[in-house]
């Protein structure tokens, strides 16, 4: 399994963006193109994107997307692993190399990686903000959080009423939405704002 291999070790950079959601294929952390060209599109540096789905572990093995049945299979199972001891073990390594990693981050979780997140943060994370697109969670994590739910998605309805809902959204439709990407770069510009301005604060003291 992906999650037992070691943590990637990540270079520091003062902001990290990063996908957050189940594995369709779990041979692989490989992005989907769609997952790999919103990040593409954001407007933040480079050096800030992570082209690798959690646990960010780098594979050879190419990612192959079953069918919607399949995937809605493995990611239901990833959601109910989630709360497993052993799993949160293992996925709060990955997390932790990840988050050491960067002054702040921004996470855009997709579906059940909302509630993959939960278990792996601690309730003081510092600078670092969800972007939940299709929100699929038994609870928020200890985190400020962006919650964007379509109106066709009816799998994210059943867990979370109070998102901003966007209208004529399925499930599969976020990393295509120019709304979506409106959004995400409004939070990379108020984090890299911040950030700065902490910076500032911090060397002026």
């Amino acid at each position: 399994m992906l999650i037992t291999r070691p943590a990637t070790h990540h270079a520091d950079t003062p902001l990290k963006i990063a996908i957050l959601s189940g594995l369709s294929d779990p041979s692989t952390c490989a992005l989907s193109d769609t997952q790999r060209d919103f990040l593409q599109r954001l407007d933040a540096p480079h050096s800030a994107k992570v082209f690798l789905n959690f646990p960010y572990v780098d594979s050879a093995t190419p990612r192959r997307d079953p069918g919607l049945l399949v995937a809605s299979w493995r990611n239901t199972r990833q959601f109910i692993n989630a709360s497993n001891a052993k799993t949160i073990e293992h996925a709060r390594r990955h997390w932790r190399a990840l988050r050491d990693s960067a002054d702040a981050l921004l996470i855009i979780t997709l579906s059940c990686g909302l509630e993959i997140l939960r278990h792996c943060v601690d309730e003081n994370e510092g600078a670092v903000h969800v972007l939940a697109l299709g929100p699929v969670a038994r609870a928020l994590p200890a985190l400020p959080c962006t919650l964007v739910r379509g109106s066709r998605d009816a799998i994210s309805r059943v867990f979370f009423n109070d998102a901003l809902v966007l209208p004529n959204l399925g499930h599969l439709d976020y990393f295509t939405s120019t709304a979506v990407l409106e959004i995400a770069n409004e939070l990379c510009s108020s984090i890299l704002n911040s950030s700065a301005a902490d910076s500032i604060s911090r060397n002026s003291a």
